[in-house]
């Protein structure tokens, strides 16, 4: 059966060898629809970000890497912003012929500002894993806005596996907001699908309702490195608050700067779909609206009804940028799972961003 592969399929695809490691999986590297992958032994510094291609990986990291450092179980490397890194994925794929993957950051990885793309030996293509691959995995990472410390077996990415073609079409998708809706609008209507021939439903921008009058967050620069596995930080030595626009006017965003917003629209992914965000438009404006893009089946949904609100990760491109309440910036796909996860997001304690509004990476008190 065509669909995402859900929890119960990639346990079993650990136990047939098809996802393999030398340290074994932790239980909770495993989520409804994907994979946390781990950051393995070896990491190189670049000159710049590349793809393989036929060379392979070990032909390009001969002519551009820097240097090279063992990554430690407890000791944190620190990689600085602006710098361009590769990192060992501990997870080796020796996937069925049928069986084809799709990657993107962790949502914690996002809110940070790092940037991080799959590779694989030979790839053509960022966060792409063709049917049937075996081989290494790789993941490029690039914090933008603060120094960051990592440590062997630390998740920035993670990995969904597939057969066939999950994406639910226009129809069916209207059928699926008409019967049991996963996208709200503010007033809790049902989102409808904006464009007859797209399969997606266009997801808009709040700078109206925040907690305390806060509607985003604008990332500091030269502050001291994150350590991932910290908790607890000071928000206000790494962020400056972005207050309600009351005055209808919205935000103008700063060229290369970063900033943390919430859209309007609120989701509740049950659980036979997941979602996907559609990736950068330059239709919608000269700036990334999003870095993690992957909705876990679950995501949104208690007893309350509310769902939960997307957290945008947004960064301008090259000339300032006016940005408005209820701006569409993006699309949301949802994707068929090929069963039922009997793991579902919000049912575990290592799900941080479960009925959320704005927020911050989890890092942050």
């Amino acid at each position: 059966m065509s669909g995402i592969l859900v929890s119960q399929d990639l346990r079993e695809l650990v136990t047939a060898g098809a996802v393999r490691s030398l340290y074994p999986l932790r239980p909770d590297q495993v989520q409804p629809s994907s994979l946390d992958l781990r950051l393995g032994a070896r990491l190189w510094q670049l000159q710049c970000s590349f793809l393989p291609g036929a060379g392979g990986i070990g032909a390009k990291l001969g002519r551009l890497a820097i240097d090279e450092v063992r990554l430690h179980p407890e000791q944190a490397t620190v990689l600085r912003h602006d710098g361009v890194y590769l990192a060992e994925v501990e997870e080796v794929l020796e996937l069925p012929p049928d069986v084809w993957g799709r990657a993107n950051p962790k949502s914690s990885s996002g809110r940070l500002d790092v940037f991080v793309r799959l590779l694989t030996e030979e790839g053509h293509s960022f966060d792409t894993v063709p049917a049937g691959y075996t081989g290494r995995l790789y993941l490029e990472i690039t914090p933008q806005s603060f120094h960051v410390g990592v440590r062997r077996g630390d998740t920035l990415g993670q990995l969904r596996l597939a057969r066939g073609r999950p994406r639910l079409g226009v129809d069916a998708l209207a059928e699926q907001q008409a019967r049991a809706p996963a996208v709200y609008w503010s007033d809790g209507r049902p989102a409808v699908v904006a464009d007859p021939e797209t399969p997606g439903i266009e997801m808009s921008v709040d700078l109206h309702e925040g907690d305390a009058g806060i509607v985003g967050y604008a990332a500091q620069r030269y502050r001291p490195p994150i350590d991932l596995r910290h908790r607890g930080l000071d928000r206000t030595r790494y962020w400056t608050p972005v207050h309600a626009d009351r005055t209808g006017e919205g935000f103008v965003l700063e060229p290369e700067q970063f900033y943390i917003f919430a859209t309007r629209e609120r989701l509740a992914i049950p659980p036979e779909l997941c979602a996907e965000l559609v990736p950068f438009d330059a239709t919608k404006g000269e700036l990334r609206t999003h870095y993690a893009g992957f909705i876990d089946a679950g995501f949104g949904v208690d007893p309350s009804g509310r769902g939960a609100k997307l957290v945008l990760e947004i960064r301008t491109h090259d000339v300032p940028f006016l940005l408005e309440h209820g701006q569409p910036l993006f699309r949301i796909e949802l994707l068929r799972n090929r069963t039922v996860p009997d793991v579902l997001y919000g049912r575990g304690s290592t799900n941080n961003y479960q009925m959320q509004g704005l927020k911050l990476a989890k890092q942050f008190a």
